[in-house]
């Protein structure tokens, strides 16, 4: 198998490491979103949620597209969602797991 899927992956699965940028995701999954609205539902400044909007652009994970003035950021592939859901529902098995084994 060719090495570079793997760097592939690396890089996604460090785009996706940082709780910011899980949370901006976390509002995408409904419908695309400008950097204002991104802002008021997740608390972060405008430079915080641009930065990170380009760090998700730059592995592919979200895209973006202008209407008028406005520019809308949106998930690339529904599946990202369903990929942050999965890894959640795995983490949080794991914690029940660690905490009935200190009970």
């Amino acid at each position: 198998m060719d090495d570079s899927i793997f760097e592939f992956q690396a890089g996604f699965c460090r785009a996706m490491g940082n709780a910011v940028r899980l949370k901006i995701l976390h509002t995408l999954r409904e419908r695309s979103k400008s950097v204002t609205e991104i802002m008021q539902e997740t608390g972060y400044s405008q430079a915080n949620v641009s930065r990170h909007l380009s760090v998700l652009r730059s592995v592919g994970v979200v895209g973006s597209e202008r209407h008028g003035t406005a520019v809308l950021y949106s998930l690339t592939d529904p599946k990202v969602g369903e990929v942050c859901d999965l890894v959640r529902n795995v983490l949080v098995d794991h914690m029940k797991e660690r905490s009935d084994m200190f009970k």
